[in-house]
Parts: C-alpha cells; structure tokens; sequence
C-alpha cells in the first residue's frame, strides 16, 4: 500500500462554519407541506474541491440548494429564479431515501479531508452519516449514483451563478 502521507485539515472561516451549522440543525418543521411520502426532507454534502477549499451543498425537500465555502463565501438563493435547480434538487433529496440504510446516526458533524465527501441526510428521526471517496477507484454503483445526483444539482447550481454573472455584467453596460 502506497504512502500517501498526512491529511491536512483545511482552514475555515467562522460564516462558513455558521451556516454549516445552521443548515444541518435546520428543523424539519420548516418543510412539513413538502414532506408527504418521506421523512428525509434535506441532505448536506461536504465535498473538498481543493487543498484549502471546502464547498458544503446543502440541498432541501422543497427544491432550495445553497453552496458555502470554507473560504467565507457562498451561492444562496438560486432556486428563487432557476426552475432547473429546484427540478435537481427535488429529484436529489428525493433519491436520497433510499441510502439511510447505508448511513449510520451522526455523532458529530467533522470535516472532510483527502478525498472524502461527506453526506449527512437529514430526517425527522435524526441526522445520518455517509463517507464516499470520491476517487476514480469508486466501483460502488450505488454510490456513483448518488453522486452523479448532486453533482447534477452542482452543474445546475454553477449554470444559475453564470447566468447571475452574465446579468450583472449587462446590468453594468
């Protein structure tokens, strides 16, 4: 087995680690009219991007998708004006109920490092935990299946951010 030397932690800022926070304890009693079949009503996705770059993906049963970045930054409110984005983000959080049975309850809500994305599906009866390794080297189809689904709500979401910047940038003209 090769050395792949130490993990290093990524920095973070305080926003970022605040509405981290804020949208894994989101109350599922903000989404009770959406949530007929289920009791899963959102999932988050830390996903590492870069060696100093986390983007967490927070997606929700009623169609809203927001992205954070460790760096401070964030996406918020594309579901507002995109269709495409809550089309997504539905079919991702609605998909996503078929893998608490590969989840385990949350203890805590740690940090990605390497090459793991963490998935925490959100549930009326507490929240779940997965870790997928985001490697080529990934052969479990279930799990290239589900994220194929929020990397599908991540082009959407970057599709809706060019379109943001290509107004602005009309706007100024």
């Amino acid at each position: 087995m090769a050395n792949r030397g130490p993990v290093f932690r990524v920095p973070v800022a305080k926003d970022y680690l605040v509405t981290r926070s804020q949208a894994l304890r989101l109350s599922a009693s903000n989404f009770t009219q959406f949530m007929t079949k289920s009791t899963l009503y959102g999932v988050i996705v830390d996903i590492p991007m870069a060696p100093n770059l986390i983007t967490t993906l927070a997606c929700f049963i009623n169609g809203a998708a927001n992205l954070y970045f460790s760096n401070g930054g964030d996406y918020s409110g594309a579901a507002q004006r995109y269709p495409a984005v809550v089309q997504a983000t539905r079919v991702f959080v609605g998909n996503a109920v078929n893998y608490l049975d590969d989840a385990e309850p949350a203890e805590s809500f740690e940090l990605p490092a390497g090459h793991t994305h963490y998935v925490y599906l959100l549930t009326t009866g507490g929240v779940y935990r997965m870790a997928l390794n985001s490697t080529t080297g990934n052969t479990d189809p279930k799990q290239r299946a589900l994220m194929n689904l929020y990397q599908r709500v991540m082009g959407e979401l970057r599709s809706a951010q060019m379109k943001d910047q290509a107004a602005r940038k009309a706007e100024q003209q």
